[in-house]
C-alpha cells in the first residue's frame, strides 16, 4: 500500500478567511489585486440578482393588485349600468382602464424578468472568471471554509489523475519545515489557455493561521491510501508525446505496451494503467532498444497491442511488474 502523492505540482494560496472585528464580518485576502476586484464585483452581483428578484416579486404584486382593483371597479360599473344609474360611457373608460393596467403590467414584469436574467448572467460570467483563476464561488460564499484556498497548476497532459476529494500534502517554501493536509474541492471547467494547466483548487487546514494569500507551494497530489504497481523506472521509454514498456511474451520476444506512469519511486516508478502485477517487463537495458521500438511503432497502425521486438536480455535484464 503506498500514501505518497500520485503527482506533485506547484501552487499557490490565493485567499484566506481572516476573522474580522465582529464574529459576523470575517472577511476573505486575496492573493492579487485582480482577485479581489474579480470577489468584490461577483458579490455585487450576486446582491443585484438578490435585489432584482425582490424587484420582480414586488412588480408581479402590484400588477395584480391594481388589476384586481380595476376589476372589481369595472364589475361594480356594470351592475350600475345594468340598474340604469351610470352610462354606458363611464363603463367604457373603466374597461379601457383594466386594458391599459393589464399592458402596463406585463410591460414591467417583462422588463424586471430581463434585469433578473441579465443580473444572473452578469453574476455566472463573474463566477466563471473567478473558476478560471482557480477559486470556486461556492467556496466564497460563506465564513464556512475549513482552512485557505490553495489552487495547483496541473499540466494539461496530467490532467485525468486528478479527482475531486483526493487528499494532498502541501509544503510551502517559506515554511519549508512544514506540511500541511488538504483536499481537493474544485477543478476549474477550463485550460489556462496561456501555461497549457488546469486550476485545481483545495483547502489546507491552518490551525496556527501561519499561511498568507501569495505563497508558492510544492504540492503532492493523491495521498489516500492505495494499492500501487510499480517497475524499474530503467524500462521506461518517453517516445514523442507518450510512455512506452517492454512487455514479455516469451524468451527473446517483447511486445511494446503504452503505459502511463506516476511518480518516481526509488529506483522504481508507479505504473498506473497499461500493465498488470506479475507481468514481465524489461528493465535495465531497454534503452538500447528505443530505436527498435521507435521504428515499430512508426511502422504499425497499433502499437501498443500489435508491435513486437526480438531481443535476447542478458543476465535478467527483464524483472516483473510488482505490487506495492
Amino acid at each position: 500500500m503506498l500514501t505518497s502523492p500520485v503527482l506533485h505540482v506547484t501552487g499557490a494560496a490565493l485567499a484566506s478567511l481572516r476573522p474580522g472585528k465582529e464574529l459576523t464580518r470575517d472577511a476573505w485576502q486575496f492573493a492579487t489585486p485582480e482577485l479581489l476586484t474579480a470577489f468584490a464585483d461577483w458579490q455585487k452581483a450576486v446582491t443585484d440578482i438578490q435585489f432584482q428578484e425582490t424587484q420582480l416579486n414586488a412588480i408581479r404584486d402590484l400588477s395584480e393588485s391594481r388589476i384586481d382593483s380595476q376589476k372589481k371597479v369595472v364589475a361594480r360599473l356594470e351592475k350600475l349600468v345594468a340598474a340604469g344609474t351610470d352610462t354606458q360611457k363611464d363603463l367604457a373608460v373603466e374597461q379601457t382602464n383594466l386594458i391599459q393596467f393589464e399592458i402596463q403590467g406585463r410591460k414591467e414584469i417583462h422588463e424586471a424578468e430581463t434585469a433578473v436574467t441579465l443580473a444572473r448572467r452578469t453574476e455566472a460570467t463573474l463566477a466563471r472568471q473567478l473558476q478560471q483563476a482557480g477559486l470556486e464561488p461556492t467556496m466564497l460564499r460563506s465564513a464556512a471554509a475549513e482552512g485557505d484556498i490553495v489552487v495547483a497548476e496541473v499540466p494539461e497532459r496530467l490532467m485525468d489523475r486528478v479527482k475531486l476529494g483526493m487528499t494532498c500534502e502541501v509544503r510551502f517554501y517559506a515554511l519549508p519545515n512544514r506540511m500541511f493536509s488538504g483536499k481537493v474541492s474544485s477543478i476549474a471547467p477550463v485550460i489556462v489557455k496561456e501555461k497549457r494547466v488546469l486550476n485545481v483548487q483545495f483547502v489546507v487546514k491552518d490551525p496556527q493561521d501561519v499561511i498568507r494569500p501569495g505563497m508558492f507551494a510544492d504540492i503532492g497530489l493523491g495521498t489516500d491510501e492505495r494499492q500501487s504497481l510499480v517497475m524499474p523506472a530503467d524500462g521506461v521509454l518517453h517516445i514523442g508525446d507518450n510512455d512506452y514498456a517492454l512487455f514479455g511474451l516469451e524468451p527473446g520476444t517483447w511486445q511494446i505496451v503504452a503505459v502511463q506512469i506516476g511518480e518516481l519511486r526509488g529506483t522504481d516508478v508507479e505504473v498506473l494503467s497499461g500493465l498488470n502485477a506479475g507481468d514481465r517487463v524489461l528493465g535495465q537495458g531497454a534503452i538500447l532498444l528505443k530505436p527498435v521500438v521507435v521504428h515499430c511503432l512508426q511502422s504499425v497502425d497499433s502499437p501498443p497491442k500489435g508491435a513486437a521486438v526480438g531481443h535476447d536480455p542478458q543476465d535478467g535484464r527483464g524483472r516483473g511488474g510488482k505490487g506495492q
